[in-house]
């Protein structure tokens, strides 16, 4: 099967973002997330222990805001991960 990439003409390319980040920080990043100029709506993954995976799909143009919220809530921009939606969508696929 073959995937289109999941595009808008004003906000660019549809991504996968991720940000790890320690249990013990997870109502501070999901407090920033919350201050975004746009909605988050994040996922939450807890089976790594002592780390939660927080994922959410993010528009290409929304990414230098989003690390400039991350900024000013006292985390590092670098936090953010992001691979293209269509591939994740397709590893899923894959999976099932």
């Amino acid at each position: 099967m073959s995937i289109a990439v999941l595009h808008s003409i004003d906000s660019g390319e549809l991504l996968a973002a991720e940000i790890n980040i320690s249990s013990r920080l997870l109502e501070d990043i999901l407090e920033a997330l919350a201050s975004a100029p746009f909605p988050i709506n994040p996922e939450l993954d807890h089976s790594s222990g002592s780390q939660t995976l927080v994922r959410f799909p993010l528009y290409e143009s929304q990414i230098p805001a989003l690390r400039e919220t991350l900024a000013a809530a006292g985390f590092s921009p670098d936090l953010l991960h992001f691979q293209s939606m269509a591939a994740t969508v397709a590893a899923y696929e894959t999976s099932l």
